[in-house]
Formats: C-alpha cells, structure tokens, sequence
C-alpha cells in the first residue's frame, strides 16, 4: 500500500454529512482494505483521501469514526511499539495516552462519546494523528525507528 506520502504531513477537511450512503460506502471500503492489509485501523489520507475519516478493529468491532476527536486522555503514558499500514517494514517505540474519552461520527452524522484503554485508545490515538499530518515517526522515542522482523 504505497501513495505519495506527503499527503500524510497535511491535515485534512472535516467530513461533510450529505451523502451518508457514500461515506458508509467509502467507511466500509476501507475495512474491507484494512483487513486485507492485516492491519487494525486505517485514516483516509493513508488511501489518499483528504478527509477526517478513519476505521478501525480493535476488541473484535468495527469502528468508523468521522470527525474524530480526544475530549480527555488519561495521565498515564504507555509506551509501546507500532507499525504503521504506510510504513510497513518499520516500527516505532511511541508513547500514548493509556485511556481516552474519544468523540467521533457516524457515516450519518450522528456523535457519540467513547472510552478506549490500551490497545483501542493508541490505536485511536495513532489514527487521529494521520489526520492531522502527525506520522508515528513524528512521535516515536529518538532512535526507536526500526525494521520489522
């Protein structure tokens, strides 16, 4: 899954609700590319899209998350590897919040609140961040950056 990266260094455009067919359509495209991938969450601007849209599978669900936002995020910091759809031969020691209260859409429109612990909320958190031109690199403690075994 290879695309001109500097797409993931800009922040994208809020999801407009118009069309909620095509944004669930879109949303479930993505899973369906996400799976494929073996990967556990996917943003928009990862498939090229300039949109705040990110879907992921984490505890055996499915999310699409429009708009998505943190409202609160713990103290408490745990820092762990990651990978990344984008950058499939590396991974990164980063640090993230261990619970998050999050707020994101429906392909609809329709807002909802939720907490999310540990793998869940960094995988949340890691998402959000490609929607506002944030890579796991961009947070990865110095030096942690390395191939994937």
């Amino acid at each position: 899954m290879q695309l001109d990266n500097s797409i993931l260094t800009q922040t994208c455009r809020p999801a407009l609700f118009n069309k909620s067919l095509a944004n669930l359509r879109l949303a479930q495209q993505m899973v369906q590319l996400m799976l494929k991938e073996k990967g556990i969450g996917l943003a928009a601007n990862q498939v090229g899209l300039d949109l705040q849209l990110f879907v992921m599978f984490v505890d055996r669900e499915i999310f699409h998350c429009f708009n998505p936002k943190i409202v609160e995020a713990s103290q408490e910091i745990i820092i762990s590897q990651e990978g990344c759809l984008s950058f499939p031969a590396q991974e990164c020691l980063v640090p993230r919040h261990q619970h998050i209260l999050a707020e994101y859409a429906s392909a609809g429109g329709h807002y909802q609140q939720r907490e999310f612990t540990g793998l869940a909320a960094r995988c949340f958190q890691h998402e959000l961040d490609h929607l506002t031109g944030i890579t796991m690199h961009m947070r990865a403690h110095s030096e942690s950056i390395q191939l994937a075994s």
